[in-house]
């Protein structure tokens, strides 16, 4: 038997400018209606900054790397056919990550704002920025039990030896089970393929080419701390 959802009216929690499209590209095209609110897209105050990440990406300075990256995001966006919402808060490259309790108050006024159906939220694997933003929507989670939440996979983290099992295991320590769910709508590959490709400066970071980010499977995962339930079939 499988879980199914139906992607309905859809926000999906992005850590960085390109999270959002690498795990949830081809789900984004489903969604009656469908808004990214990005967490980590704030400019660093200093215009001599470069860190190592943007300098392996091709910038002279880590300023000139979030203009780039915001141009490439709304390019993926319009591709993927999703608002965005940027929260403007640096990532741990730039300064030290805020607490989870004031990202969750971020996220909490967007989901309200915006008034989803369902919510997906990064799983939270490896790296701390994703942790970090995983730990304050669980906290917006428990808040709202009402909405359909979904953890999906980070991209490339998710190849860790380990790290799966891990926030899993974590997840049901502090009893919310974790269940596997597919949308009951096929997304569009095609449209998923060029969105990923509009992020050309970071995939030649992680040296991947288009082709392996895109064409990986989607995975989603249900979380519920006790109730609801995704449909059968």
């Amino acid at each position: 038997m499988r879980a199914l959802f139906d992607a309905g009216r859809l926000l999906v929690i992005s850590p960085h400018l390109d999270d959002a499209a690498l795990g949830c590209g081809m789900l984004l095209t489903v969604a009656t209606r469908a808004y990214v609110a990005t967490v980590y897209s704030g400019m660093p105050a200093d215009g001599t900054m470069l860190t190592k990440w943007d300098r392996d990406c091709g910038f002279s300075d880590s300023q000139a790397a979030m203009r780039a990256r915001l141009l490439e995001d709304a390019r993926a966006m319009a591709l993927l056919g999703a608002e965005t919402g940027y929260l403007g808060f640096l990532d741990s490259q730039y300064a030290p990550l805020p607490g989870r309790e004031r990202l969750a108050k971020a996220l909490a006024m967007i989901i309200d704002d915006y008034a989803p159906d369902v919510v997906a939220m990064p799983l939270g694997l490896h790296h701390c920025d994703h942790e970090r933003v995983r730990e304050a929507a669980l906290l917006v989670m428990a808040r709202r039990p009402r909405l359909l939440w979904l953890g999906y996979e980070d991209m490339f983290y998710r190849y860790r030896a380990g790290v799966l099992q891990r926030v899993l295991g974590q997840l049901g320590r502090r009893r919310i089970r974790a269940t596997p769910v597919e949308c009951a709508t096929p997304g569009d590959p095609d449209r998923k393929r060029l969105a990923v490709q509009a992020y050309a400066s970071q995939l030649r970071a992680v040296g991947v080419h288009t082709s392996d980010a895109a064409g990986a499977e989607e995975r989603y995962w249900w979380l519920d701390a006790g109730g609801g339930a995704g449909r059968e079939t």
